[in-house]
């Protein structure tokens, strides 16, 4: 724990001052004191929320088993053992060391508040990721499958032993789900044998993050004030080309980011998106969805040598599936409709990004000539044609696709649970609750009967409007950003309503002597005056 608390208390600047170029955000965070646990009997397996199996850091017995305010280490042994969750365990810091294996048991039970360490030979399983703090996750050395290493990602029913469990795998669905813009980042390899639920906050990949490669149906989805934050050198990923229930490889709904870089820490080197290289005969197929109401943006410090490659997971060498089986050859190019794909509604500005592996019409677009706009963009040598033949009309829904992941009502409900879950974690989180007005989301209704689900899509105003913003904070303070980036103690003072004529990210934080600062509010108005 020495090791990963050092790393936890660097910085520590104050919530409102903008952060320095370059400076990883969970270098910023500041952590009080609380108590730390050892796990008492290393190499001998137990339950995480049984008192009896922690000791605490001077040796004498724990009082009470860990909580969201307690740092775990789980010690280095020459023999295997488990430390087990139940649902809804909640630790702050964990650093887990060689021989130790900490987890849930089914999906995400095990809740991470603060940073996670794993030294090589730990491992950890069926976790998520919660807080209003920055934080870090890394798996120091851990492998992807592999036919050398034999690894497999591991399904909740799967008959493979857990010793074959892929080392970086740390859950089944995985879901993050922070307090405003607070940020996870990670480093390193990191695997996920289904779906992946940015439900609120940043996620920030400066490593390689991977997903899916079991069910076969796996994605990334991008909800209500989730920002993907590709950081240099950083790429994510999924393991297989094809999803079996038409669904894409990354979903962004309203109100959700992928962003490289981003004002505060733009790119230094390039980042990647990689994408499912399948035959795209229906949309959805494979590759990237983004809905109204979202956003695509690229912050680099040079042009030339630091941008966003979107590609395909087959342009890279050896590159393996969930089950360590070869996906593809980088000499294999796009042809016709075969290639990665991408459906893009929201407001998607692609400068300084490279596009490689796409197949014949596979950018589509509201208006195809909207690409025009587009700064420093370049074509690699395995797309499907001109520059000119990659792109088509959209052919998706813009403004009510999700994740249907089946044909049942218990399916349909998981985005539902998920989305409810999230509301009533934020409403017992924040206290100063910023909201806007006018009402920039309503609900739509998907499918009939049993099929049925309830999905927040974004209004589109069709002339400009004005904003105004509110917290439930009497005489709190708030200022605010237009730009996507953090509001700090230099941006404009809230004082009256807010004028808008173009698609605008709001973003904004309020602040009270004696409450503190709320984490950063974000929303999005879609604005279509032409």
């Amino acid at each position: 724990m020495k090791k990963l608390i050092i790393i936890a208390l660097l910085g520590g600047a104050a919530l409102l001052q903008a952060a320095a170029p370059q400076n990883p955000a969970y270098q910023t965070q500041e952590w009080p004191k609380v108590r730390q646990l050892v796990w008492a009997n290393p190499g001998k397996s137990g339950k995480l929320d049984a008192v009896e199996n922690w000791k605490l850091a001077n040796g004498q017995a724990a009082d009470a088993p860990p909580d969201r305010e307690t740092d775990i280490v789980l010690p280095k042994s020459e023999a295997t053992y488990d430390v087990t969750g139940s649902r809804t365990t909640q630790v702050r810091h964990a650093m887990v060391e060689s021989g130790a294996r900490l987890g849930g048991g089914h999906r995400n039970e095990l809740e991470i508040w603060g940073n996670l360490e794993v030294q090589p030979g730990g491992r950890v399983l069926y976790i998520s990721i919660r807080g209003d703090k920055h934080t870090y996750v890394h798996l120091v050395g851990a492998e992807f499958p592999t036919p050398e290493n034999q690894q497999v990602l591991i399904h909740p029913s799967t008959k493979f032993a857990v010793e074959n469990q892929c080392a970086s795998q740390i859950s089944h669905k995985f879901q993050i789900a922070k307090v405003g813009t607070a940020s996870v980042e990670f480093m390193g390899n990191a695997a996920i044998s289904d779906e992946v639920m940015l439900q609120r906050g940043r996620l920030i990949v400066s490593g390689d993050f991977r997903w899916s490669g079991v069910t076969g149906k796996g994605s990334l989805e991008i909800y209500d004030g989730g920002i993907l934050e590709l950081q240099s050198g950083g790429r994510v990923g999924s393991f297989d080309s094809k999803n079996n229930k038409a669904v894409y490889n990354i979903n962004i709904y309203r109100n959700g980011t992928i962003q490289a870089g981003s004002p505060e820490r733009p790119l230094t080197s390039d980042a990647f998106l990689l994408l499912g290289f399948a035959e795209n005969d229906v949309p959805g197929r494979t590759g990237l969805y983004a809905a109204l109401g979202s956003m695509m943006r690229v912050y680099t410090s040079d042009p030339k040598k630091a941008r966003l490659v979107i590609s395909s997971i087959t342009s890279v060498p050896d590159y393996y599936s969930g089950k360590g089986k070869h996906v593809g050859d980088p000499k294999e190019k796009a042809s016709g409709k075969t290639g990665i794909a991408m459906q893009l509604a929201g407001d998607v500005k692609l400068d300084h990004t490279v596009l490689d592996y796409v197949s014949e019409g596979g950018i589509g677009l509201t208006n195809p000539d909207d690409r025009k706009q587009w700064v420093n963009v370049t074509y690699g040598p395995s797309c499907a044609g001109s520059e000119t033949s990659l792109f088509s009309k959209l052919a998706a829904d813009p403004n009510s696709y999700y994740h249907a992941r089946g044909d049942m009502k218990s399916e349909f409900a998981l985005t539902e649970k998920a989305m409810d879950s999230m509301g009533e974690y934020l409403e017992a989180s924040e206290p100063f609750r910023i909201s806007a007005s006018p009402e920039n989301t309503e609900i739509k209704v998907l499918g009939k009967g049993s099929n049925e689900i309830r999905t927040p899509v974004a209004v589109v105003f069709d002339k400009p409007i004005t904003v105004t913003l509110s917290t439930k904070v009497p005489a709190a303070k708030m200022r605010y950003t237009l730009d996507g980036t953090e509001p700090t103690k230099d941006s404009p003072e809230y004082t009256k309503p807010i004028p808008l004529d173009q698609t605008t990210r709001v973003m904004a934080k309020a602040y009270k002597q004696g409450v503190g600062f709320s984490p950063t509010f974000t929303t999005t108005y879609v604005i279509d005056s032409k």
